[in-house]
């Protein structure tokens, strides 16, 4: 296992020194990643710049969570991306290391023409049931009752839900299965690809996803949070655990962030679905990267660690307007001192910095 983090004072230290002298992996083979659409976005925004400041280009596909830990478990990517984080033993036996990268909302959607964005109101008992294929209309008197004064269309409701094996997904279904885990029960399969009863628009991937609902009216689907902007979507309101009505933001995922002390003491995953905290959203989730923890190619292996270094060296600013919320501050840090841990198979330190092993152990131990 991993040893004490060192002081606070002592990381940044080792992230201001790794900010000015990491040189340019330039002309070197590329780093591959896949997995979960819900950060995909920001991980190719993560790519671009990377490309640009070091001349390494970094390719991820959104294929689904768990395409992305598939990959990574048989050794076809560099790392592998999932919204649901794989379970300790898991790791163990595969040898892998997995660490959070930002935190996001995962947002029920709607296209009800004539009704403003983020003016719907649902419950978690109520979004079950239409998930569950229990209320078919958009007028149900289930729904007017949670929106007095709002005109609501006499249409059908259309559940658009993802083919792809999505962790968004699984997310999704885990808040459902909580907060009304009767109802929940008729929707079965995987988690990550459950069986929904009756008729479903499948979509594979969160912007086919977004182009169906656009293109549906009386849709209904779940989404992450940075979508909601980008693809100009109706995002509802959800009532919380405590009874507040809440709308998708950066603000609501912070509170939900907050009320659960996400990784304050280590990077052990934690539930933020219906967290019991002021204006906080009811579905938040961590995503997750995997990475091999003791790499046979350190090549590979430190531009692998180092985009991500780098990336985390932004701090705050790696997610901004991006729709997610960031990491604390004291996670970054932690995450920042276990990339530099890491080991080859043959028990060489892999250089995240770009630098020799010893280099990185003398700014370290400062």
């Amino acid at each position: 296992m991993f040893k004490t983090c060192p002081p606070i004072w002592r990381l940044w230290t080792l992230i201001a020194v790794a900010a000015v002298c990491a040189p340019a992996f330039a002309g070197e083979p590329e780093v591959s990643g896949t997995g979960a659409t819900f950060p995909a976005k920001v991980y190719q925004q993560w790519a671009e710049r990377y490309a640009h400041d070091t001349g390494t280009k970094v390719s991820y596909a959104p294929r689904g969570s768990s395409f992305g830990v598939k990959q990574i478990a048989a050794g076809a990517v560099d790392f592998g991306a999932t919204d649901v984080p794989m379970a300790e033993d898991d790791l163990k036996k595969k040898q892998l290391f997995q660490f959070p990268t930002l935190v996001g909302g995962v947002v029920p959607v709607v296209n009800l023409p004539g009704v403003a964005p983020q003016k719907p109101r649902l419950d978690g008992s109520v979004l079950t049931a239409i998930f569950a294929g229990q209320i078919a209309r958009w007028n149900d008197k289930a729904i007017a009752a949670l929106n007095p004064g709002l005109t609501l269309p006499d249409l059908r409701i259309r559940r658009v839900v993802r083919a792809d094996g999505s962790g968004t997904t699984e997310v999704f279904l885990a808040y459902l299965k909580q907060v009304t885990p009767t109802a929940a029960a008729t929707i079965t399969g995987p988690a990550n690809l459950p069986k929904w009863p009756g008729q479903v628009t499948p979509a594979d991937g969160s912007s086919k996803l977004a182009d169906a609902v656009k293109n549906t009216p009386g849709a209904i689907s779940y989404i992450s949070s940075d979508y909601l902007a980008r693809e100009n979507l109706n995002g509802v309101q959800l009532r919380n655990q405590r009874g507040e009505w809440v709308a998708p933001s950066l603000e609501s995922y912070r509170a939900a962030i907050q009320a659960v002390a996400l990784f304050r003491n280590s990077l052990a995953p934690t539930s933020m679905l219906d967290t019991d905290g002021v204006n906080a959203w009811p579905i938040v989730t961590a995503t997750y990267v995997v990475v091999p923890r003791s790499p046979q190619d350190v090549g590979r292996a430190g531009r692998t660690l180092n985009f991500f270094y780098r990336s985390f060296l932004l701090g705050d600013r790696a997610v901004a307007g991006t729709g997610f919320a960031p990491l604390p501050t004291v996670t970054q840090a932690r995450i920042v001192a276990l990339l530099s841990t890491f080991r080859t198979t043959d028990g060489r330190l892999v250089p995240i910095l770009g630098q020799s092993s010893d280099t990185v152990r003398v700014v370290a131990a400062r």
